[in-house]
């Protein structure tokens, strides 16, 4: 007699490229086969580029708005819900996870989650902002079984005595290190990108957004073209073709390649000779760890979310995030000697951030069975 697949709910912002929609999808891939059935709510009515591969999978995707509070769609949540009758439901929407879990607790869905990706609030402050954000996080600490989080500094922010609570838990990402390490010929896609095969590529992999910190990494690409001749910028990421006009205006859109967004990262970052990621937040950043699995030198910000990812000898590569000149400083080291450590970085990596592990931690999770808030 076959067994009944566990249902599994997962609810996201949306499904445009960005560090959840990524881990979910790598996660979904990583466990095909597995004995339970994957549906995903998206709350935006936005069909985003990521949806068909989620459907690949054999995924069910439902768009569904929520809204903050509005009745009429909270009311349509309901419904969709009870049609869809999950055992568990796990949302990644952080703080604002706090209405869905509510309204699956009246759904009787008896295994409630809620996974933090992100490593402060991500909203403009204001009274009524904060108001909702409060109520939302209560709502989010009362409805959820259990409270994951991709990095202690995340949990530290939203829930200071996290660590007095079993129910909390750092799962750290998973990722395949496969792509990032198969040997390919770096000066085809150099060609390509109409970078000489010789040159000096400093690259950055993240959307278009203000806690990527894109208005530093130009000002960092402006002051080392202007001193090497051989040195050339590449930014990937969901919209950074838009920064265009920003180049331009710096005069150094000669060697900077606006690659946009890329479904083959792994090459991309293989062509690197260093990696500057200068985040103002993060919840754990994918694209830092991707370098690391490549074996890419990197600077980066010496936010918390980063320094807890990186082994201890290697914070003398963390500058503060809009620190221009020590960022060209320690880039030019890089740059003039090299990372001697740089392939036990890549082992440490690859064995830390094994998908077979990270990912084991948290379908146990999702299918522990406690009922206790139930």
């Amino acid at each position: 007699m076959e067994t009944k697949k566990t249902k599994i709910c997962f609810v996201v912002p949306s499904l445009d490229p960005g560090g959840i929609e990524t881990y979910l999808l790598r996660f979904l891939k990583h466990t095909s086969g597995s004995n339970f059935e994957a549906v995903v709510i998206v709350r935006s009515a936005k069909k985003g580029s990521l949806e068909e591969n989620y459907k690949e999978l054999g995924v069910r995707v439902f768009r569904m708005p929520l809204g903050y509070f509005n009745p009429i769609k909270a009311w349509n949540y309901y419904k969709l819900l009870k049609k869809i009758t999950p055992d568990v439901i796990c949302d990644f929407n952080a703080n604002f996870a706090g209405l869905s879990l509510r309204i699956a607790r009246f759904a009787k869905i008896e295994k409630r989650l809620v996974f933090y990706r992100q490593g402060k609030n991500h909203f403009q402050k204001s009274f009524f902002r904060n108001l909702y954000n409060d109520w939302s996080k209560n709502l989010v600490y009362n409805e959820s079984e259990q409270i994951l989080s991709n990095s202690k500094a995340s949990l530290d922010f939203f829930f200071p005595n996290w660590q007095n609570e079993n129910r909390f838990k750092v799962i750290y990402n998973g990722i395949d290190a496969t792509p990032f390490i198969e040997n390919i010929d770096n000066s085809i896609l150099k060609n390509q990108l109409n970078i000489p095969v010789d040159a000096f590529v400093i690259g950055h992999s993240g959307r278009l957004d203000p806690a990527k910190n894109h208005d530093t990494i130009l000002k960092v690409a402006k002051k080392l073209i202007s001193k090497h001749d051989d040195i050339y910028f590449v930014l990937c990421g969901l919209n950074t073709e838009k920064l265009i006009s920003e180049v331009r205006e710096l005069g150094i859109d000669d060697r900077v390649r606006l690659l946009g967004y890329r479904s083959d990262v792994p090459n991309v970052i293989q062509i690197f000779d260093a990696f500057y990621f200068p985040s103002i937040t993060e919840g754990q950043p994918n694209s830092l760890i991707e370098a690391m699995l490549a074996g890419v030198p990197f600077v980066a910000s010496g936010i918390k979310p980063i320094k807890e990812i990186i082994p201890l000898h290697l914070h003398q590569y963390l500058v503060d995030a809009f620190d221009i000149s020590n960022a060209v400083s320690v880039l030019e080291t890089i740059k003039d000697d090299g990372v001697c450590d740089i392939d036990d970085t890549q082992k440490w990596a690859i064995n830390f951030f094994s998908p077979e592990k990270r990912f084991k931690e948290f379908l146990e999770c999702l299918q522990k069975n406690n009922n206790s808030l139930a």
